[in-house]
């Protein structure tokens, strides 16, 4: 019976899967697209339909299903194994608890919190009643998970115990706090509603909880925040996870844009309401990470935008970031006393009729500032301080220089007055992250480039190449590549290679050459080139020993090297 690894090969298609994280665009017989690991303007990323794999030839990074899984997801093999068995309906014997590694470990630990959480909030009717006063329908709690912490010290930590967990996993989990007075545990979360925070796989990686009033202790809940999440652990990060993006991805990819929510319940309404590209961010703004997840599948954000509120500031700050990104931004505007949840409740067909209307932000904020601003000076003030900085910060020159032109026509001044003013603010450019730096790239000399063509090509089409060079250019090969050279010339057609390095070489060649009927001039022109370069590295060597030679007076060894430099200067010349 085959392993399940051999069965998840079988049934997951690579073009499949990596298209349902990042955007691929048909490329001859293959796919391509912008890399999600390293920053580029041009397509680098391949994926073969025919060899099952990826590749990025701007930062030599590549693989299979497997391997795509552990560097998009930042897990390791088990947890990718369990990722692609789930897809591909393969079941999975279980294993030791102890053999597990501490992530699965804990991953089990969140589930099983889950399912608790789940049990209580089913117990608890005023609860379910809450949310549903809020617009919540049932199914609706029950499809995102939705559960219920009891206001007790120890009640998650003693069902851990039960279940076989230690409280210092309960801890790395985020669901327990160490006592600083007796380095007792007590539970976290205590009368909130808890929501399940899901990785783009759909993992629980953690929680949110909201207060639940009626529960809470007035002398000790009301000083706490209104929501608060487990801190950073192993498996939840706030700067990189998007609430509702495992639900969201697909959807946001066929639309091209993602709805950018704050709170949990605007995201679940938002998906309640058919509105369903949205994704929340917890409070925080947009990271370089979440940009960096979002550009992967689409190019439009839209973004709820209120001039007058609070959170101004820290909107631009996502603004700032999204347009330096590249990202279109849209505006759906909203007044501080109302956030989307609250509009939903009231009315869901209008939050959908909103969307649809969004507006790009720089259109959306001169209409705004001209109602706002009869007097012509203090109009201009305020379209210099607000939407020139967006302006500056568009990546792309044709989108710039028509919202230079929307400016100059709503403060009736000539498109070169806000040339100039833009121009005061060349630090605005575009600032690649250092993150999205990829480690030190690997350098090959031509030789090792010429060679890794030749394999390619003997892959691809071993009919290119003469009985005369079949026989002689394994010679010419370096050491590392002679023995992968000679074994595709001695493989059968049919039998495939399941080496990624030879995979790779293999669709370099394709991409490269296209669909050339005839390979036989290219192979004989890399031939005599990489002949070259061994003659030529064996003319260095010899240069090397006939130095040697003079300077110890061997005078017969010195003779035989300078003939055979002679006879090597005129193979090189004759080439």
């Amino acid at each position: 019976m085959p392993s399940p690894v051999e069965q998840i090969k079988e049934k997951i298609d690579t073009v499949e899967l990596v298209g349902s994280y990042i955007k691929l665009d048909k490329a001859g017989m293959n796919f391509k697209a912008l890399c999600p690991f390293h920053s580029e303007k041009t397509p680098s990323f391949y994926v073969s339909p025919a060899r099952q794999i990826w590749h990025c030839f701007g930062c030599n990074v590549g693989g299979d299903a497997f391997r795509f899984v552990m560097n998009i997801e930042g897990v390791e093999f088990p947890e990718a194994l369990r990722i692609l068995a789930q897809r591909a309906g393969v079941e999975l014997r279980r294993e030791d608890p102890k053999l597990r590694s501490e992530r699965t470990r804990i991953l089990d630990l969140l589930e099983e919190a889950t399912r608790f959480y789940e049990k209580n909030l089913y117990e608890r009717k005023d609860v379910g009643a809450y949310l549903k006063e809020r617009g919540l329908a049932g199914e609706t709690a029950k499809s995102f998970r939705l559960g219920y912490a009891k206001n007790s010290w120890d009640d998650i930590i003693s069902h851990f115990k039960e279940k076989g967990y230690s409280v210092g996993e309960a801890e790395k989990a985020g669901l327990a706090i160490r006592s600083e007075r007796d380095s007792s545990y007590y539970d976290r979360f205590r009368a909130r509603i808890m929501f399940p925070l899901f990785d783009s796989a759909s993992r629980i990686v953690g929680f949110s909880g909201r207060i639940f009033e009626r529960d809470a202790v007035p002398t000790r809940q009301a000083i706490e925040a209104k929501y608060i999440n487990i801190p950073q652990t192993l498996l939840y990060d706030k700067s990189s996870l998007l609430y509702g993006l495992d639900r969201a991805k697909l959807e946001i990819r066929k639309k091209n844009a993602a709805i950018i929510l704050e709170g949990q319940m605007d995201v679940i309404l938002s998906h309640q309401a058919g509105v369903t590209h949205a994704v929340g961010v917890s409070g925080t703004a947009l990271t370089p990470l979440h940009l960096r997840t979002l550009k992967r599948i689409c190019d439009t954000l839209i973004m709820s935008f209120d001039p007058d509120g609070a959170g101004f500031e820290a909107t631009t700050k996502s603004v700032d970031a999204a347009l330096k990104a590249g990202f279109d931004i849209r505006v759906v505007p909203f007044s501080s006393t109302k956030d989307p949840a609250d509009l939903i409740q009231e009315d869901p067909q209008s939050w959908v009729q909103l969307i649809t209307k969004a507006e790009p932000i720089i259109t959306f904020l001169l209409g705004t500032l001209s109602k706002k601003h009869s007097d012509g000076r203090m109009l201009k003030k305020e379209v210099g301080r607000m939407v020139l900085p967006y302006v500056a910060n568009i990546s792309s020159e044709l989108d710039r220089a028509h919202f230079v032109g929307e400016i100059a026509k709503v403060l009736t001044v000539r498109e070169e007055v806000i040339w100039q003013e833009l121009e005061k603010r060349k630090n605005h450019t575009i600032q690649k992250e250092a993150e999205n730096e990829h480690p030190l790239r690997l350098v090959k000399d031509r030789r090792g480039l010429l060679e890794e063509r030749l394999i390619g090509l003997a892959i691809l089409k071993k009919s290119a190449f003469t009985k005369e060079i079949l026989e002689s250019i394994p010679d010419w090969f370096s050491h590392e590549r002679r023995s992968i050279f000679e074994n595709v010339l001695v493989r059968e057609r049919e039998a495939v290679s399941q080496d990624h390095y030879e995979k790779k070489l293999a669709l370099e060649a394709e991409l490269f050459y296209g669909a050339q009927d005839d390979l036989s001039l290219e192979v004989d022109t890399l031939t005599k080139e990489l002949h070259k370069e061994h003659v030529k590295e064996k003319l260095t060597k010899l240069t090397d020993k006939i130095r040697i030679h003079e300077k110890t007076g061997k005078e017969q060894e010195l003779e035989e090297n300078l003939k055979e430099f002679k006879e090597l200067s005129s193979t090189f010349n004759a080439l």
